[in-house]
């Protein structure tokens, strides 16, 4: 549902109304479907971490902090979480450059070079 939000008095707007728009049960669902996912990333804060972002198929990305130690499979997991209905979906992660499948998830994230990496979601 939109809001109705009003200038302040001491601003040199007019007194209209203006319309915001409030986020959709959608776009809630999805944030919190984001949220939760993240929340299920155990961190361990005494070893090192590192961020890695994911480029969904729908245009979309997501923004995850993982330890050095993680695997691949985690990352799968995280998206999967993220986004509930790509769990009945085919699809792979892939490198963004030189693009090449990550095929074996049981590597660490250290293992298959993708600490600070750009990892790429393709449907199959």
């Amino acid at each position: 549902m939109p809001w109705l939000t009003f200038p302040s008095p001491s601003s040199s707007h007019s007194a209209t109304p203006e319309l915001v728009n409030s986020p959709t049960s959608s776009q809630q669902d999805q944030l919190a479907n984001e949220a939760q996912a993240s929340a299920t990333v155990s961190l361990d804060s005494s070893q090192p971490v590192t961020n890695i972002q994911i480029r969904l198929h729908d245009g979309g990305r997501l923004v995850q902090r993982f330890n050095h130690t993680h695997r691949v499979s985690d990352l799968r997991q995280f998206l999967v979480g993220a986004r509930p209905l790509m769990a009945a979906s085919e699809f792979v992660l892939m490198t963004t450059f030189p693009n090449k499948e990550l095929s074996d998830e049981s590597l660490t994230l250290e293992q298959a070079n993708l600490l600070n990496a750009v990892i790429v979601q393709r449907l199959t």
